[in-house]
């Protein structure tokens, strides 16, 4: 495994060939893969929109990932959930997961947390952590994440997706007076329903993950303008897409005083 060594161009001939592609973006360059090989990442739920983030966090360079989820793969995840096949039910989606993406790029570093995120969650677990991405299914565990990454000022990538519809968001947390995901979805509660009731399309999970990661390595990189404060909403269904700009919210429960 890599040795991370922050802010130092330490690109092997491995790594010049394997990131040849990255490399040739004037966007990203040689220094931007360096940078992305000294970045901290924590992917948060491992189902239909984790699956492909982990793939691409993984090939594109990410020096050092920690991947948190506490299910066991079950057979109806398989119409979706790209990293896993039929030889992996049950067993835990961590330990599938650190295999998978250790497989496609044994020169990055994989923590693995078998475990959920709750209110008895410790903030520490994301100290070391240069960005935070939301790929879970509820309101209760994404409204717990925006407040544990407002109080450790980490930026928060947030993705929903639901029947035919996906939602894409960029939460800087880490910056003042920005909305947050209270703001958004305030009076929103663990009542509402996820894509166990209503359903998903699969294609559309891989779509909303694949943003998420784009938007991780825009954010990390400074890259061109993220969804920052904004919400990306896409209709599959009728091949709509629209951005809306958000505010924050002056009556924020969350983000209006201090956590």
């Amino acid at each position: 495994m890599r040795k991370i060594n922050k802010n130092k161009f330490d690109l092997t001939d491995e790594d010049l060939m394997r990131y040849n592609k990255h490399i040739l973006l004037p966007e990203i360059d040689i220094q931007g893969q360096n940078q992305l090989l000294n970045k901290h990442v924590a992917l948060i739920g491992l189902g239909g929109l984790g699956c492909p983030i982990g793939y691409y966090l993984s090939s594109s360079g990410i020096g050092e990932i920690t991947i948190v989820d506490k299910d066991e793969v079950d057979i109806t995840n398989l119409q979706r959930q790209i990293l896993y096949t039929n030889d992996d039910l049950a067993k835990r989606k961590v330990d599938v997961a650190y295999d998978k993406m250790t497989a496609l790029n044994p020169n990055i570093t994989i923590h693995k947390l078998d475990t959920e995120i709750n209110l008895n969650t410790n903030p520490n677990i994301f100290k070391d952590i240069d960005l935070i991405i939301d790929a879970t299914d509820n309101f209760e565990t994404r409204s717990i994440l925006n407040k544990l990454t407002l109080q450790t000022k980490k930026p928060l990538i947030m993705g929903a997706a639901i029947q035919m519809m996906g939602q894409v968001s960029v939460f800087r947390n880490d910056l003042d007076d920005m909305p947050c995901y209270n703001c958004l979805y305030g009076d929103l509660d663990n009542e509402s329903t996820s894509c166990v009731e209503q359903g998903v399309l699969s294609s559309l999970t891989g779509i909303i993950g694949s943003i998420q990661a784009t938007e991780a390595i825009k954010v990390l990189l400074n890259i061109g303008e993220s969804l920052q404060s904004k919400l990306l909403v896409i209709d599959m269904k009728f091949s709509n897409y629209k951005v809306i700009k958000l505010v924050k919210d002056s009556n924020c429960k969350v983000c209006k005083r201090k956590i």
